[in-house]
């Protein structure tokens, strides 16, 4: 089943990263996808623009806009037929902005863009134009954590058993069949994983466990109530592949996975990002936040069905 016809990749102008021009090949060529390369001029302060020049600072974005565009232009010459179907785009504005208009207005499916940018001295792995496009933009967000052309071979679908909603419940089947649809281009190996741990002592005395025994008993009954879960929605959602490997991670989550993914040399982790629908300007969850501060690899995120953009 083809779910990616339309793919936007946000680039700089001027040079585009390795990695991003293979993954949109590789998707493009199993889903038959129509990729888009989009580039943002950022805007200048006008007092810049004015400053030493006879031109007015309209014309000097405009020319600025041009060069940008033929930049754009030239380098995707060099690798376009490779591509059944291309095209390039250059905006004016903020590019977090620029991409999620574009998205919505479009309707595409994809937007893959490179987590490093040029800039050396960031302390997050991922730029603020990931991270925004993550919060905001509507459609899934693939952010590629290698500058080389790599192939993903280990992919991770990180679900929560115990999603306190149904958007929730929802948003792990998106993640799984997303996740099982990527391993199927990749020909890779997919793992499913949810971490959890009981509550501490004292409400474990709460619930009657007193001994190590009791504590014991209860761990089974939780790993074999989530098991069953993650047993029927794999049923219900993944198709075509080989069965998954599924781990059961007890700790906490912005611990486990982290360990996990680097233990195992994952590739991409696929997860939600917000924990709540339906207002504009939601923010990403606590938990997404501490484990994307923590992985270096590639990260494939979604919204819950019914997210609202805070980008009009």
């Amino acid at each position: 089943m083809d779910i990616f016809k339309k793919i936007l990749v946000s680039t700089p102008a001027n040079l585009i990263n390795p990695s991003v021009i293979l993954q949109s090949n590789r998707i493009a060529k199993k889903q038959h996808s129509h990729v888009t390369f989009f580039s943002v001029t950022e805007e200048i302060p006008k007092g810049q623009l004015v400053w030493g020049s006879k031109l007015s600072p309209q014309e000097l974005m405009d020319n600025l806009h041009k060069e940008q565009q033929d930049s754009l232009n030239k380098i995707v010459e060099n690798f376009q037929d490779n591509f059944t179907s291309i095209d390039t785009f250059n905006a004016v504005g903020l590019p977090f902005i620029e991409v999620t208009k574009k998205v919505q207005q479009d309707n595409y499916d994809l937007v893959i863009l490179a987590a490093k940018t040029n800039s050396f001295r960031r302390k997050r792995f991922f730029g603020s134009t990931a991270v925004h496009l993550m919060r905001k933009c509507p459609c899934p967000v693939l952010t590629l954590g290698s500058n080389k052309s790599k192939l993903l071979k280990r992919i991770v679908a990180a679900i929560d058993a115990y999603a306190p909603t149904e958007e929730g419940h929802k948003l792990n089947e998106s993640i799984l069949h997303m996740a099982s649809n990527v391993a199927q281009i990749e020909n890779a190996e997919l793992h499913v994983i949810h971490a959890w741990k009981l509550p501490d002592e004292s409400y474990l005395k709460g619930w009657g466990a007193t001994s190590d025994f009791e504590r014991l008993e209860l761990v089974m009954k939780k790993q074999q109530g989530i098991q069953k879960y993650i047993d029927e929605i794999i049923e219900k959602t993944i198709f075509n592949i080989n069965p998954p490997i599924i781990k059961l991670l007890e700790g906490d989550v912005q611990e486990e996975i982290p360990r996990y993914v680097q233990e195992n040399e994952i590739d991409l982790i696929v997860m939600g990002t917000v924990c709540r629908i339906g207002i504009p300007g939601n923010f990403i969850g606590n938990t997404a936040e501490s484990i994307l501060s923590e992985v270096s690899c590639s990260v494939l995120t979604l919204k819950p069905e019914g997210f609202i953009s805070p980008v009009l």
